[in-house]
Parts: C-alpha cells; structure tokens; sequence
C-alpha cells in the first residue's frame, strides 16, 4: 500500500530554524518572563479581589491589563513549543 502524495509528511510541515541555539536562548528568556508574569497574575488576582470585594465592580484597568497577559502567555506558549517562530512582546508589538 503506498501513501498518496497528497498528504503532507511530517518533515514536509515542519522545518526546523536556521539557528536553534538562537532559538534556545530567546527559549530560555521567555521561560524567565513568564515566570515573572506567572507573578504579576497572581498580584494583579489579589487585587481584582479586593477590588470587587470593597466596590462590588471590577477593575477596568486590571481585567484589560490581565486580558493582554493572557494573549501573551499563549503566545509565549506557541513559541516554546514550535507551533509559532514569531517571538511574542517586546520582539513583536502587542496585539
């Protein structure tokens, strides 16, 4: 039985970057970042919290805030893991 030439092989969708140290580094420095925004998501929650707690509305400000961290921690996850080669913010501007 011989595969049809129309479905596409593995290394045919893929093609791995030119430079992959490169890649590890910025790999490297995202993993940091999002550590750091792992952080500031759990300080921005608290605030959230009391801040509907005392007014019974929410932050404007920090539920926009915390909507583009959330778009940027999927971006930064499709870059680790390859589906992406476009680096998230600051290297591509905010969307």
């Amino acid at each position: 039985m011989s595969v049809s030439n129309d479905i596409p092989q593995q290394h045919d969708i893929y093609a791995p970057p030119s430079n992959i140290w490169v890649r590890g580094l910025f790999m490297l420095i995202f993993a940091i970042l999002v550590r750091i925004a792992a952080i500031l998501l759990a300080a921005l929650t608290v605030i959230q919290f009391f801040w509907m707690l005392f007014t019974k509305d929410r932050n404007r400000a920090v539920a926009d805030f915390g909507q583009s961290l959330g778009k940027w921690l999927a971006r930064v996850a499709d870059f680790q893991t390859g589906v992406s080669d476009d680096k998230p913010f600051p290297w591509r501007g905010l969307e």
